[in-house]
């Protein structure tokens, strides 16, 4: 990444789409960055078998919100809504986790 932004909009981005507990090379796509050796079409290949992209003109922003709400609410609802287990749980600090609630109007 060129820039502090665009490192922010990655890693918002990979923790939306991270499917783990923590988020891995293959989450962090950065467009034409160099792969690290070794890791060169692990990521596509393993994020296409679980995308599911509706038909039609996409919100890009709008669908991402929506999963990242998904995804917050199933880690809050698997550690009854304990949120500093659930930031945990998602790899993210407690503060990022209020946040991220805030933005996304779930407090």
């Amino acid at each position: 990444p060129g820039n502090v932004r665009e490192l922010e909009n990655i890693l918002e981005r990979a923790f939306t789409l991270c499917e783990e507990d923590r988020i891995g090379s293959d989450d962090l796509q950065m467009g034409n960055a160099p792969m690290a050796p070794g890791t060169e079409g692990s990521s596509a290949s393993a994020q296409d078998d679980h995308i599911t992209v509706p038909d039609g003109e996409v919100d890009l922003e709008g669908y991402l919100e929506n999963i990242e709400r998904q995804t917050i609410e199933k880690a809050l609802e698997a550690t009854r809504w304990n949120k500093t287990a659930a930031a945990k749980r998602l790899g993210i600090s407690f503060r990022a986790l209020r946040y991220r609630l805030k933005k996304l109007g779930m407090e």
